[in-house]
């Protein structure tokens, strides 16, 4: 539906938007088609289809410029939730059928059958899959893959439904709501969300990371096997932290004494440095044989081949590596700033 134009030529009941954001292809389909263009975005982007502009921040735009009573906003919210549960189920159905098969004969070549391995992921998710789909699709940079999963673990498309609908009525109407609340500060609100945005992409290898490394660690059979697999993580993020600090350490102090400034002197700083080298080595070291411990661990159920009193000394040793790391970092930086 259009709307019509007052004599300074912006639209009725709709802010009035000028210049360069006005001219955005996007605000101009919503000024002229409404919330039934933002409704048919977000069915394409969950099918995958490029959109050419963050979904979120059409919804933003959608709220400011077609959304103009309560009523209306209830509407739209309703419009949108039903295209992006109708667009995530369609992405669910085609991994549940052609998805599952290709999942099936990719792991009968690693001589695993597909229905065993599905089972034992449900089994891990214990029962709670409408948590799982809800969770996951009222977030914006995993719900298309919590799609593709929930048809791929063969969820029962009851239980999608029903998770689906509310989170995909918390991920649609949130931008929604606050486009319309707050749409004179609009075009900000997109400008933050953009910088929030950015930051949670760049941020993702690193959770994603953190989230496998947490999990295979909890996936140890006993405590001791799980100490070793959690120092051994440890072990190597600290060292990598400690290597971080040593270049940057080395590079500011030439560039101090090339700019004429105060820094520590090349017989101070040389102990240092490899002091904080030598314990960093000692980490990876620590890392290395937890490492070679978890590999001759061939089955699950292995007993624990370490003595107690070892694993023990070896705790204490690791502790104290990180203790002596972190006391030289610390006073390194504390105590000679220009470093």
């Amino acid at each position: 539906m259009r709307y019509a134009s007052n004599y300074h030529g912006c639209r009725l009941r709709a802010p009035c938007v000028t210049g360069a954001s006005r001219s955005t292809t996007i605000e101009e389909l919503i000024l002229t088609y409404g919330i039934v263009i933002m409704a048919l975005i977000v069915f394409l982007g969950e099918l995958g289809m490029p959109t050419g502009v963050p979904i979120e921040v059409g919804l933003l735009l959608a709220g400011a410029l077609a959304v103009h009573s309560v009523p209306e906003l209830i509407f739209a919210v309703l419009l949108v939730t039903a295209a992006d549960v109708l667009g995530g189920a369609t992405l669910y159905f085609v991994a549940r059928t052609g998805g599952v098969r290709l999942l099936d004969r990719i792991l009968r070549r690693f001589g695993r059958r597909g229905e065993e391995t599905v089972s034992r992921w449900r089994q891990r998710l214990g029962g709670r899959d409408v948590g799982v789909v809800a969770i996951g699709r009222s977030l914006p940079l995993v719900r298309m893959y919590v799609s593709i999963g929930s048809g791929l673990l063969r969820f029962r498309p009851r239980d999608f439904l029903i998770g689906g609908i509310p989170g995909g009525a918390i991920w649609s109407g949130t931008p929604i709501a606050l486009g319309y609340l707050f749409r004179s500060d609009v075009h900000r609100l997109v400008t933050e969300y953009s910088k929030v945005s950015t930051w949670a992409f760049a941020s993702m290898p690193a959770l994603s990371a953190t989230i496998a490394l947490v999990w295979w660690i909890r996936r140890g059979h006993s405590t001791w096997v799980r100490l070793q697999r959690g120092r051994m993580v440890l072990s190597v993020v600290i060292a990598g932290v400690a290597a971080v600090f040593l270049v940057r350490t080395i590079a500011l102090h030439g560039a101090a004494l090339s700019a004429g400034m105060a820094a520590i002197g090349r017989p101070l700083l040389t102990p240092w440095v490899l002091l904080l080298a030598g314990f960093a080595a000692a980490l990876l070291n620590v890392a290395l044989s937890d490492l070679m411990a978890t590999l001759r661990r061939r089955e699950v159920h292995a007993p624990f081949v370490r003595p107690v009193t070892a694993e023990l000394a070896t705790t204490v040793l690791w502790a104290s590596l990180v203790l002596a790391v972190g006391a030289i970092m610390f006073g390194m930086h504390i105590h000679y700033p220009v470093l």
